[in-house]
């Protein structure tokens, strides 16, 4: 029987979740023999399944298809996101209200400069000056790719100069635009962005069948979804949820909107040297792996298990490096590696090269003192020539006493006197 790889994931996510063999059989309108021998083949995927689930803090749904959940584990921070519907904020009390972690700002809407929201410049202001977290978001409209490139060029723009610690979102939710354009609109906007920012794309539950998310999670960072139900979706995978628009905050008259992220963004974005950020020169320790060789697909996967596990990554050219981590953390990236074959050691950052010895400073001469120094040498040797006339002088009379017989008869005598006191 002839079975598609997607159909057999299917089976082994259900098998996963809990259903047996007839159950999976009945379900998928098959031999239940055949299902467990089918299981019996791929019981390593099966595992692979069951461990990825548990390391991402997954669970898998029995109705209806098991599919991927939304991360159970608990929300790391809580936020907000506002525009100028908000008013005018006191941001003073929103900081201090312990619920607030982070703001999400709308920066605007369309593709014309006139359209940048009203309260964006003093949102982001006040926020930098209370040490409030922040990210951004652009409301778009565009109904074709040339118009979403438009906007996102312009989100850049605005953006220019400012430093943002959560991503930066495509907000992409207008019912104008056309389904078939959806998709490439969100391509074209974060592709007019550049590289420099952490994208996200944003949008509600409804919304996402009509897009093709995989394509667009190739372009961006990270997903932001709305869903204010008791019991939200639980198929689409995401970082951040807005769970609620009718959210009470300090500082803020009326409604607003309230989030839950997941992951520790600021750690990820300044790892990254994203959002306004030099990358940060990372400090490594001896519980930081170097993993690889590795591949493209390899990397991504290391890359995806870093991010689950909130922990800063990145590359050092064939190889990427997951760390600082915790013992517990690093079996498990251990664990990851050496089941894809790849290779794990401590990373140890080279060696800083030894600056070269600066050359001897060559002393440049003065010249007034070299001319100094001639003087005073003339002026000595001037001296010196006095002096040795003199002595010449003295030389010359020696020499005539000597001549003169009388004293070379005193000499004789002087001679032989010496020579008999040596006797």
């Amino acid at each position: 029987m002839n079975i598609t790889q997607e159909r057999i994931r299917e089976i082994c996510k259900s098998f996963v979740s809990g259903l047996d063999a007839e159950q999976i059989a009945a379900v998928e309108g098959l031999d239940a023999a055949f299902v467990e021998l089918l299981l019996a083949d791929h019981a390593k995927e099966c595992c692979e399944i069951r461990e990825y689930l548990d390391r991402m803090g997954w669970t898998l749904a029995e109705e209806p298809t098991p599919v991927l959940l939304v991360r159970s584990s608990p929300a790391l921070a809580h936020g907000i996101d506002v525009s100028k519907h908000q008013g005018t904020i006191n941001w003073d009390a929103v900081a201090a209200d312990p619920s607030v972690q982070f703001a999400i700002l709308r920066a605007g809407y369309g593709r014309y400069e006139s359209q940048v929201d009203a309260q964006w410049a003093r949102n982001y202001a006040e926020c930098k000056r209370l040490g409030i977290p922040v990210g951004a978001y652009w409301y778009s409209y565009a109904t074709t790719p040339a118009d979403a490139a438009t906007e996102g060029r312009l989100f850049a723009k605005v953006m220019k100069g400012k430093q943002f610690e959560y991503p930066v979102y495509f907000d992409q939710e207008d019912g104008s635009i056309p389904a078939a354009q959806r998709t490439a609109c969100a391509l074209a906007f974060f592709d007019a962005m550049g590289t420099a920012w952490y994208k996200g794309y944003y949008s509600y539950t409804a919304w996402m069948p009509s897009v093709d998310l995989g394509t667009i999670r190739q372009h961006c960072d990270t997903v932001w979804l709305a869903d204010y139900r008791a019991n939200p979706d639980q198929t689409i995978q995401r970082d951040m949820h807005q769970y609620t628009s009718s959210g009470t905050v300090a500082g803020i008259g009326g409604r607003v909107d309230c989030n839950r992220a997941y992951v520790d963004f600021p750690a990820l974005i300044r790892a990254a040297g994203k959002n306004g950020f030099e990358k940060e020169e990372n400090i490594m320790y001896s519980d930081t792996l170097k993993i690889g060789p590795v591949s493209g697909g390899d990397r991504k996967t290391m890359a995806a298990l870093a991010e689950s596990l909130n922990l800063p990554h990145f590359d050092a050219g064939d190889y990427i490096v997951i760390g600082p981590a915790s013992e517990g953390d690093r079996k498990q990236i251990v664990a990851k590696a050496q089941s894809l074959g790849l290779g794990v050691e401590n990373y140890l950052p080279p060696e800083p090269e030894e600056p070269e010895a600066p050359e001897d400073p060559q002393t440049e001469l003065d010249l007034t003192e070299v001319l100094e120094a001639v003087a005073a040498l003339d002026k000595m040797l001037d001296g010196m020539d006095g002096k040795l006339d003199r002595v010449l002088e003295k030389l010359e009379l020696v020499q005539k006493a000597l001549e003169d017989t009388a004293a070379q008869q005193v000499l004789d005598k002087l001679t032989a006197a010496g020579a008999a006191l040596a006797l």
